[in-house]
Order: C-alpha cells, then structure tokens, then sequence
C-alpha cells in the first residue's frame, strides 16, 4: 500500500542526502520539499538555499519570509512530513534595544542615548488618537522598522506639509441644527463602507506584528470598511484575502513589473480571489530618497510575498523601499492603462499618486474610474505639493471632474476632522495608511481600535459642524483662505503649459 504525502515521514538522515543542485530538499513548518527546480529562480540567488539544502530551514524561512509563501510550490514537489524527532526547535531570541535609533527630521542627530531603555507597548486603552498611535509605535518598534514606516524623502518637505496644510483648512461650523442621528456611512466605487475612509496600501506590515496585513484583513471586516492590500505586502495575496469573510471587499495596489507577463499573472490572481478594483501607482517609477530607511542598519532580510521584492544592501545605504523597488517599470505610460485593465478582466482602476489637476483630467478621458491624490506619504519626490493642494486645485480649476470619477486622497490625514475637510471638498473617501501600520503594535485589536478612534472623532466633527449625513459636507462648511495662495490656478497653468 502506498503512502500518502500527508502521513509520509521523512527522516532527518534522509533529508541530509539531498544536498546538491541538482537534489534539492529542505524542511520548513514540519513539511519537506524538493526546491531543486526553483534554486536559480529565487530572488536572493541559489547560495541561500544551497546553505539550507538537507536541513530544517524553519527558523531562517520565518526571519526572512510570511509563513504561506512555501504552500505556492507546485504540491508535487511536497515530499512528505519531517519526523518530529528531527523538527528544528527555535533557539530564545534576547530582544536588543537598539542603540541608535534612525533621525525622522533633518534636525534630529544621530546621538545614542545615555543609557539603554526597554521598549514596552503601552496598553490600548490608553491610545487615545492617532498620534498616539505614532508615538507608541516609535517607542516599541525595532529602529530598521521605524526608519521603514516613518522615513519620508530627503529634507521632508513634502512630508511636513501634507500635514501642516490639512491643518490650516479652516471648518465654519452651522449651528441650532438636529444632529442626534449622524450617518457617515457611504459608497466607494460602488462597495459600502462604514465610513469615507479605507487603509490604504502600505507595505511588510509584518514587520510591526506577526498577523500583518492579515491583522488589518480582519480588522478592516470587522469595522465595515475596505484594505487596499500593497503590493509589497509581507503576506500572499489570497491568504489577506481568506482571511477575511467572502463577502469583504478588497482593493489592490498594483506596482507594474518591468516583465509585464509577471503583472499579468498577477492581474489573473488578482480577479480569481475577487478582488473588486486595481490601484495602479503612478507616481513612483523610481523609489524616492528616504534617508533614515537607509542609514537603519538591517536586522534581518525582507520579501514581499506578492511583488517577490528584496530587501539587502549596497553602497547607498540598506533602504527596504529602494532596494525592493528594483522590480518597478520605469517605462509605464498612459497607453498601458489599456492592456492592465484587460488583463484585470475588465476591474475598475484607480490612479494611485495623481498630483495635478491635468493628469486627473486626462485620467478621466481615459475613462479610469478614480484618482488617488497622493504623493506617497511623501516618500517619493520631495518639494512636491501637498495632497491637500491638489484637491483645492481641482475644486478651483476643474470641479466638473467630480462627476466624472470617484476622488480619494492621502497623506496628512489623521484625525477625524481631518477626513471631514477632504469630504467637504469633493472627496468620495480618505486613505489611512502609516497610522494603521502604527496601530499593529496592538495587533488586530489595534487596528480595531484606530478605526473606532477615527470614527469617533468624525462622528464628533460632523455633529460640530451642524451635519448629519456626509450629503450635507459641502464646500461652504471650509475656509481654505490661509492656503488659497498655494493653490495653482489655470491662468498659471496656461502660462506654464507655452512654456
């Protein structure tokens, strides 16, 4: 009778005699595979894994890798269980504070503290924001992790900005109006959500806790609002997607590869698991110049399950967000557009980094369904204008755009109030991207407990504002004269166009 793989037992002396290139085993979570086909494809080069032939990779496969990433393997290539006499046992890790952590702001030093202090994790209930949320996460969080999450372009300019502008939006509040029922609940691209604000793609959540993005999956089902899952996400795609219920819209970041039938594979997994639109980034062909993700030294190697990017080392530094953007096509253009929504089976794309009126009108002539505005947290180019700005820009210069596409918007929005001045300008949603990163030190619950935080405070703001329903956030209830002489307007965009 024969053995099935699953009640197959494989010695530990067995695993040892397939050692070479051209015999390829390892162990990892008590399974055995024979990698020999995929050596020369892996990302990190063949030495890695010809280090680990004939052993229990385990504990090197968790430093670097999500634990489903493995099960994509062709299942004739699973071998059979490892004996657990022969199971690796993971050694005690001591936590290491590290010494010096990576300057956030140009004025920051690179200076160690005095003495070496324990990072603890405050407890949720005494989160009460968003910031909050930041300032614990800086606290806790390795220093590579942080530099990661946190780090922005060169002088963080554009970084600073996106924030201070949101702020000097001034709300005019009506009064002696009914506001004991208040609904913030609304439509994006056709999908309810709970509230005009999503979490917006932001990679290797893994790094802040084990669950990941399968933590904010969970999370953003369970409030009622919707995950555009990143590209460079720590987890395989169908496993965010599964861990949610079936019913739970998704969203998908796309970074196009420089081999486009890569993109295309992905496009087809992307419709096979139901994901419900395509948010194609465009504002970074190349990464930008994030200072303090380099100077972090590196605890470990990183890999997105999706894209495949890896992180490592060179000359310039050890930035995660540069060295796993080599994959990214400098060469995407408009045109491509047509054969990414065909290859997505026909799903909704929205342009994702949009940062002028222009480039949003063109979007809409080539019939994409929504804009992103976004400079990517600042991360990308700095000196670019603050997504706030381009908002106004449109609401001056283009409003008609409105009708013609969905509007989201990104970066600088943390607070409740906050998202309630983008609505009021025209926005169909706000993107909540590092404060849910930063909410993971608590796990789901953390996450969980961001979206009541932010909800709370809207539901406040709106009562406040002498509003009930997000129909009723129009442009009067804002006063944008503090920034209005940042605003471009068309006669300039005119004079710049003849230029």
């Amino acid at each position: 009778m024969e053995t099935s793989i699953e009640t197959r037992r494989v010695s530990l002396d067995d695993l040892k005699q397939h050692n070479t290139a051209n015999d390829c085993w390892i162990a990892v979570h008590s399974k055995v595979w024979d990698i020999t086909h995929f050596i020369n494809e892996h990302p990190g080069g063949p030495e890695v894994l010809l280090n680990l032939a004939g052993s229990d990779a385990t504990e090197l496969y968790n430093d670097v890798h999500a634990p489903d990433i493995i099960e994509d393997l062709p299942s004739d290539k699973l071998i059979g269980l490892l004996e657990d006499s022969a199971i690796s046992r993971p050694t005690p890790k001591t936590t290491e504070i590290d010494p010096v952590p990576p300057p956030t702001s140009p004025t920051q030093t690179n200076e160690a503290p005095s003495a070496p202090t324990t990072k603890t994790i405050p407890p949720i209930d005494a989160i009460l924001s968003a910031p909050d949320y930041e300032k614990a996460a800086k606290d806790s969080l390795s220093a590579k992790t942080w530099a990661f999450y946190s780090s922005a372009a060169t002088d963080l300019v554009t970084h600073g900005k996106n924030k201070e502008l949101v702020r000097r939006v001034m709300i005019r509040p009506r009064i002696l109006r009914n506001v004991s029922q208040v609904n913030y609940k609304t439509s994006i691209l056709g999908f309810d959500s709970s509230a005009p604000f999503f979490i917006s793609p932001a990679a290797m959540a893994r790094l802040a806790h084990p669950d990941g993005e399968l933590a904010l999956s969970r999370a953003a089902a369970n409030e009622g609002i919707i995950q555009c899952i990143s590209s460079n996400a720590s987890f395989s795609l169908k496993s965010i997607v599964k861990a949610a219920p079936s019913t739970q819209p998704f969203f998908f970041q796309l970074y196009v590869n420089s081999n486009h039938d890569k993109t295309v594979e992905l496009l087809k997994t992307v419709r096979v698991l139901g994901v419900k639109a395509i948010f194609v980034t465009v504002d970074a062909p190349v990464p930008g110049k994030r200072e303090a993700d380099e100077r972090a030294a590196q605890e470990q190697t990183v890999k997105s399950a999706i894209s495949g990017g890896e992180s490592s080392k060179d000359k310039k530094g050890s930035g995660f967000g540069r060295l796993m953007a080599q994959y990214i096509d400098k060469s995407l253009c408009w045109d491509d557009l047509a054969w990414i929504r065909e290859a997505s089976g026909g799903l909704p794309i929205v342009l994702k980094g949009v940062q002028t009126a222009e480039d949003v009108i063109k979007a809409a002539k080539y019939g994409v369904e929504g804009v992103l505005l976004s400079n990517h947290g600042g991360r990308s180019l700095d000196g670019a204008q603050a997504s706030i700005l381009v908002l106004l820009e449109l609401r001056k210069n283009c409003p008609e755009v409105f009708d013609q596409l969905e509007v989201y918007i990104d970066g600088g929005f943390e607070r409740g109030s906050d998202i309630l001045k983008a609505i009021v300008l025209g926005a169909t949603a706000v993107g909540i991207g590092r404060p849910f990163l930063y909410s993971l030190i608590h796990g789901q619950d953390g996450a969980e407990h961001l979206c009541h935080i932010l909800k709370d405070e809207l539901d406040t703001s709106m009562r406040l504002c002498g509003i009930t329903s997000l129909s009723e956030a129009r442009p009067s209830l804002v006063n944008t004269l503090d920034v209005d002489n940042l605003v471009v307007g068309s006669a300039y965009t005119r004079v710049l166009s003849k230029l």
